[in-house]
C-alpha cells in the first residue's frame, strides 16, 4: 500500500510531473538538441524493429518449412 501512493503521485498532481522545458522544445537555442533527440529515437525504434521483424520472419520460414516436411513425408 505504501509504494501505491508514490507511484500514484504523479497521477494527482500532474502539473508537478510536467517534463522540463527541452523535452517540450522550448528551451533557447537548443533545436540541435532536439533534432539529435528525435533522430536517436528514429534510430533505435529502427533498429529494434529490425530485428523483431528479422526474428519473425526466420520463425515465418522455419514453420513453413516444418510443415511442407511433415505435409510431404
Amino acid at each position: 500500500m505504501k509504494a501505491a501512493l508514490p507511484a500514484a503521485l504523479p497521477a494527482l498532481l500532474p502539473g508537478s510531473a510536467a517534463a522540463c522545458a527541452v523535452c517540450f522544445g522550448k528551451a533557447p537555442g537548443n533545436q540541435g538538441l532536439l533534432d539529435g533527440i528525435w533522430w536517436g529515437i528514429i534510430l533505435l525504434l529502427s533498429v529494434t524493429l529490425s530485428m523483431v521483424g528479422g526474428i519473425a520472419w526466420l520463425l515465418y520460414r522455419v514453420e513453413k518449412d516444418r510443415r511442407k516436411k511433415g505435409a510431404g513425408g
